[in-house]
């Protein structure tokens, strides 16, 4: 397996490519809005240091969101630009899923744990993750004041977003470091994992996932 995995779900964005011999190659940088022109040379770059060329991929892993509204769009679509030619198979991962793979052993199965990705207006995307198989996932938005007062007692905290949070909960309940906080190792063992069960979305079916519905503009009357 060849793999490529792309992830621009925020400001900070990367590239991982695992090969056949298990060798990796990752790129990790703070993008200003330029994801479309940094994405494919990071790609090139980290296939070249594997002595790889596009023709060599063999599958595709991205980051679905939410994230910016763009920046999501850029990954999804140089993906989908990868594999259609070639009929090869694709998988989309949420970012929620991203931030809190490497954390939920770790809070064991009666601790909630919340992943945390900016959107935007001051206010924060949260899942709070199934631990334990316990409960279901749950998503929302809201102000960190809000989320703060809806945490459960003792509940963990990862993600992107965790520095809106500060003061607000005890530092002993943030998880992970500062950002970036989505590791390209931890994307890459996702990944293989996912397509070695046998995994795989169709593409029809790779879409962003937003934090809250695009603002679209109605168009005005014609004069």
């Amino acid at each position: 397996m060849n793999l490529v995995v792309i992830d621009t779900s925020t400001r900070f964005a990367g590239v991982s490519v695992a090969n056949d011999a298990g060798d990796r190659a990752t790129r990790s940088w703070r993008s200003t809005q330029n994801h479309g022109r940094e994405l494919m040379p990071a790609i090139v770059e980290s296939l070249a240091e594997l002595s790889l060329t596009p023709v060599d991929i063999t599958h595709v892993a991205v980051a679905l969101g939410p994230g910016g509204f763009s920046a999501v769009r850029v990954g999804i679509s140089v993906a989908l630009g990868l594999v259609i030619a070639n009929h090869l198979p694709v998988l989309g991962i949420s970012t929620h899923e991203i931030e809190a793979e490497p954390h939920e052993a770790s809070a064991g199965a009666d601790t909630p744990l919340y992943s945390l990705i900016p959107a935007g207006r001051n206010e924060i995307s949260w899942t709070r993750h199934s631990t334990g198989g316990q409960t279901e996932s749950k998503t929302g938005i809201a102000a960190p004041e809000q989320l703060a007062q809806q945490l459960e007692a003792g509940a963990l905290l990862c993600g992107e977003a965790c520095d809106l949070m500060a003061g607000l909960v005890e530092a002993s309940r943030f998880r992970g470091h500062e950002a970036p906080t989505r590791d390209s190792n931890s994307i890459l063992d996702m990944a293989i994992r996912k397509f070695e069960s046998g995994l795989s979305t169709p593409y029809e079916e790779l879409r962003p996932i937003y934090a809250r519905p695009p603002s679209i503009t109605k168009p005005k009357p014609a004069k």
